[in-house]
């Protein structure tokens, strides 16, 4: 519960929590205990990332996000985040596309008996089976579903080089900043830490596109990076970063 905890000293008042890493809330607390635990701190907790590898579906899969969705409804959770396979080997943009479609259809579906909906997250690198929001976006659209939206992650959109924001259908924006030390080098997850003066990702622009497209959703910080994590003046760290973001969106 310590993440909760922390999150109640920045006065943030809604988070993500993680079922890939080794403190897992999820895991090691009973839905109702973390309900009651977020309520005591007028803590909101967001959504679940993630489902991974989605767009792969079958019936481990299913299960899968049946379980995760019975958890959140028993916590309150409103989202689970939805990762696409990243091994690299998906590469026919047919296959891609198919996959996608299958996956989202019977995601809605499965989703239709909950009180929670699913968020696409696309992932920029270039293994990824899913790097652009418009794939995601054009099937989500013709399934006319208000169950499924868009994760925008500011490191992604610049990596993938996608110059497509989609406000309207974005449910969760992520951010994390890379410092301009990483510039010519390809991007990983452990280059991800904070927005500062250094930064190479724009994410102050990226973020000041979806308060001017009237985007009302939150803005979750996701880094990597192991120097920041076990840093022991993390609270600072973090408090100053999001400082420095709302000082340059005025």
């Amino acid at each position: 519960m310590f993440f909760i905890y922390f999150s109640k000293r920045l006065d943030i008042n809604a988070i993500e929590i993680r079922n890939d890493i080794k403190t897992n809330l999820i895991k090691e607390n009973d839905p109702l205990k973390v309900k009651e635990e977020c309520e005591k701190n007028s803590i909101k907790i967001l959504s679940i990332n993630a489902l991974q590898k989605f767009n792969i579906w079958n019936s481990d899969r299913k299960d899968e996000l049946i379980s995760l969705c019975k958890y959140a409804d028993k916590a309150n959770i409103d989202y689970i985040v939805l990762v696409p396979l990243n091994d690299g080997s998906k590469n026919a943009e047919d296959n891609k596309y198919q996959l996608l479609k299958n996956s989202l259809i019977h995601i809605n579906n499965v989703l239709k008996d909950f009180n929670v909906n699913g968020l696409v997250e696309p992932l920029g690198f270039n293994q990824s089976s899913l790097r652009y929001k418009s794939l995601a976006v054009e099937i989500i659209n013709n399934l006319q579903t208000d169950k499924l939206q868009l994760v925008h992650d500011t490191f992604h959109h610049k990596i993938s080089n996608d110059y497509n924001f989609f406000p309207s259908l974005t449910g969760l924006v992520h951010f994390s900043g890379v410092s301009n030390i990483y510039k010519d080098i390809n991007l990983e997850d452990h280059n991800r830490s904070m927005v500062n003066k250094l930064d190479i990702i724009n994410n102050v622009d990226q973020i000041k596109k979806f308060v001017k497209g009237n985007y009302e959703g939150y803005f979750s910080f996701e880094p990597f990076s192991r120097d920041l994590i076990y840093n022991k003046n993390i609270l600072k760290i973090v408090k100053n970063n999001l400082d420095y973001i709302k000082t340059s969106l005025k």
